[in-house]
């Protein structure tokens, strides 16, 4: 009985199942194609090590964008007018749903959820399917809705990352940041478009009013 021939390249033996084609393909058009031209099932068992490599390379990709974001005292992307709806709008959306005990959330998952949107708006990577990261989506093209600069997004995105990193872990607990930005909304000031939330000189954050900051 003749051994069968590659769904892929037609030539080589297949010896592997794709579920993405549905065929038999051979290990090297397998290993050469999988996840470029290939739609993979990301529960196909040849994908382990190449997921894990992705992962590296995209930390890695985060790490020297993170860099590259103005947080310093003299600095900081949050002190620009511009950037601080943004950021509101993000933490905002963060600390009603701590609150109000949505989605598990920790500060990883705000880490994770900002990496994922930032890899998928500008680096064309595919989304996150939950419901967490659907609604922060949502934060997102509200913000494009209205004219918000799509590179001024990306940087304050990159910048509350930072911020999180630094309010998590030992002392802070797994919900260190989630907790600061929850004890730091006044509740009448959550709802309200004249509200948002900048980190201070100090590091610390705090609810600003449009008067405020017109007079800051």
């Amino acid at each position: 009985m003749p051994k069968p021939k590659c769904g892929y390249c037609d030539g080589k033996i297949a010896k592997r199942y794709c579920p993405g084609l549905d065929k038999l393909v051979c290990p090297q058009c397998c290993g050469e194609n999988r996840l470029k031209n290939i739609s993979c099932d990301r529960g196909c068992r040849y994908l382990d090590n190449e997921i894990y490599q992705e992962k590296l390379r995209d930390e890695k990709g985060l790490r020297a964008e993170l860099k590259k974001i103005p947080h310093s005292e003299h600095d900081d992307i949050f002190k620009e007018p511009s950037a601080k709806p943004v950021a509101y709008a993000f933490e905002s959306f963060f600390a009603v749903c701590y609150k109000k005990g949505q989605f598990n959330l920790t500060d990883q998952k705000i880490v994770d959820t900002l990496s994922n949107l930032y890899f998928h708006n500008f680096k064309g990577k595919s989304s996150d399917s939950g419901k967490f990261f659907s609604l922060a989506m949502e934060v997102y093209d509200h913000l494009i809705e209205n004219k918000t600069s799509k590179d001024l997004i990306c940087t304050v995105m990159l910048r509350i990352i930072i911020s999180v990193k630094k309010m998590t872990g030992g002392s802070f607990g797994p919900c260190g940041y989630l907790n600061y930005v929850k004890n730091n909304l006044h509740p009448d000031v959550v709802d309200s478009v004249d509200g948002y939330i900048i980190e201070t000189k100090d590091g610390k954050k705090k609810v600003f009013s449009e008067s405020d900051l017109d007079s800051m």
